[in-house]
């Protein structure tokens, strides 16, 4: 299913829907829009929807912005839910001075990810559908 890019920023970023789990005790957000952001290198979610299902911190370390600045930051370990997909245990950053989701690569690169700017959509597909669109491309 292919989900549409957000458009307001001034260039459509790709998006993917994202539930965020509680390993522990299966509390879940419900779906929020993710930013792919492969620039990333890891992924980053607000601060308050971490605390919202009780997730906690595993460790602090710093995290070094693109601008060359470090910060130190809290890691979360929880389980994400991606466009119907749960992916376990993953290390994410909390943020507690944005609201947006950014899907670092620690998360695309877990997944059969397409990205269609000239019709501004993502979507994340399986294996068979992947094997097709590759054997379509010849």
């Amino acid at each position: 299913m292919p989900y549409p890019y957000d458009a307001a920023f001034v260039w459509p970023f790709p998006t993917l829907p994202v539930i965020i789990h509680q390993i522990e005790n299966e509390a879940a957000t419900s779906a929020l829009p993710g930013l792919i952001d492969t620039g990333a290198d890891i992924t980053i979610i607000p601060a308050a929807h971490l605390q919202a299902i009780d997730a906690d911190a595993t460790y602090t370390t710093s995290l070094r912005s693109h601008w060359g600045a470090s910060h130190p930051v809290s890691v979360y370990l929880v389980d994400l839910e991606i466009a119907g997909q749960r992916l376990p245990a993953i290390d994410v950053v909390a943020d507690d001075q944005n609201d947006d989701i950014l899907l670092g690569r620690n998360v695309p690169n877990k997944l059969i990810l397409l990205l269609d700017g000239p019709h501004a959509r993502s979507n994340v597909l399986n294996r068979r559908q992947a094997n097709r669109s590759r054997a379509s491309r010849g």
